[in-house]
């Protein structure tokens, strides 16, 4: 017996696959991807199982079986669960009398694993239906660890057997990272989506800041599809030195900026990209930028500006940092959503994530 994820799946035995039965929320993406979020793990795929003579290499029977599943975590508990949904879709030859399928999973390491989805090798024949859950729990509850999932099908019939197995060492996305660095709570979440921070539009100067810097360095810092994701430094000790060196003495506050003023910097000063990790000593090598204000008819308006603009120049592109005098209100309101994500995204150390502050591609 031979099971394989064929390169080749009819396109009606795709289609139903994709359509029918153990609804998850990827149904309508590609089949055989895994796909993912920061808190689940989704893949639908069909098997193609042979049944196959080794004296003469004559094919016996044929079935399609269609595996879907859908894996949820939760930022705040180290408890997740896992959906798994099978379906005989179509059967040929000899197998059309039915056959015996049965699955098992892994979850290593410090992962503990209650019971799977149904017990030993069930038969099955056309349009059988085989589904349940898989329970899981970190079980170590201090720093972080990755937990490894991995699937091995197995299908009998009479004394012939296959396998076909999945998960972490076949294809990206089968790993689940639980922690206690991040927040109150210890939870789990999917490392291998990047998530992207977007800056709210109620702080417009700053999204501006960020935007123009993107666009304008040559590395375009954290703009995906341009550049690099930024990288969380979760040591505060490192990041007050970033800062200290980015808004050093030789930041002075423009007089038309709003009052209370403060010293914006991006990358910022809690990513491993910040100017001082990139061996900037002195915020006076950055791109310099101004929020300033004016008032027209009784009301105050805003807009950036930077040294040359008047003049019809850029920033430098080939600047390793941005540092601008910004409103208060407007520098500490990105910094409290960036803390608030990092915390629903369970971002540790070295994590990446994309920044969108309006570009377009």
């Amino acid at each position: 017996m031979e099971i394989a994820a064929p390169s080749q799946v009819p396109k009606s035995v795709a289609r139903a696959a994709a359509a029918g039965g153990g609804i998850t929320w990827c149904d309508d993406q590609q089949q055989g991807v895994v796909h993912v979020t920061r808190t689940s793990i989704c893949e639908g795929q069909v098997v193609d199982m042979k049944l196959i003579d080794t004296e003469n290499g004559e094919l016996l029977g044929e079935a399609f079986l269609t595996v879907k599943q859908q894996v949820d975590t939760k930022n705040t508990d180290v408890s997740f669960s896992e959906d798994f949904f099978l379906r005989v879709q179509g059967v040929t030859g000899a197998l059309i009398s039915g056959f015996n399928v049965a699955v098992k999973a892994e979850c290593v390491s410090a992962c503990q694993q209650g019971p799977g989805p149904w017990t030993g090798p069930a038969p099955v024949s056309l349009l059988s239906e085989k589904e349940g859950t898989w329970q899981r729990n970190w079980t170590k509850n201090t720093l972080h660890d990755s937990l490894m999932l991995e699937y091995t099908l197995t299908a009998t019939y009479a004394n012939a057997k296959g396998s076909y197995t999945w998960g972490v060492n076949q294809s990206a996305g089968w790993e689940v990272r639980c922690d206690n660095e991040v927040g109150a709570l210890p939870g789990c979440v999917v490392p291998s989506f990047t998530p992207t921070l977007e800056i709210p539009t109620k702080y417009s100067e700053a999204r501006q800041f960020i935007g123009m810097t993107q666009a304008s360095m040559n590395s375009h810092p954290g703009w995906e599809g341009k550049g690099q994701p930024l990288h969380r430094e979760a040591n505060e000790t490192v990041a007050r030195k970033n800062r200290e060196k980015v808004c050093d003495s030789t930041f002075t506050a423009n007089e038309s900026t709003p009052k209370p003023v403060q010293c914006d910097e991006f990358p910022f000063a809690k990513s491993k990209e910040s100017g001082a990790q990139q061996g900037v000593t002195s915020g006076k090598v950055c791109q310099q930028y101004s929020v300033v204000s004016q008032t027209i008819d009784g009301k105050q308006y805003l807009s950036l500006t930077w040294p040359g603009l008047n003049q019809g120049k850029m920033p430098p592109a080939n600047a390793l940092c941005a540092r601008a005098s910004m409103p208060k209100d407007q520098n500490e309101g990105v910094g409290g959503e960036l803390g608030r994500k990092t915390k629903q995204w369970r971002l540790i150390g070295g994590d990446a994530y994309w920044v969108d502050a309006g570009n377009k591609n």
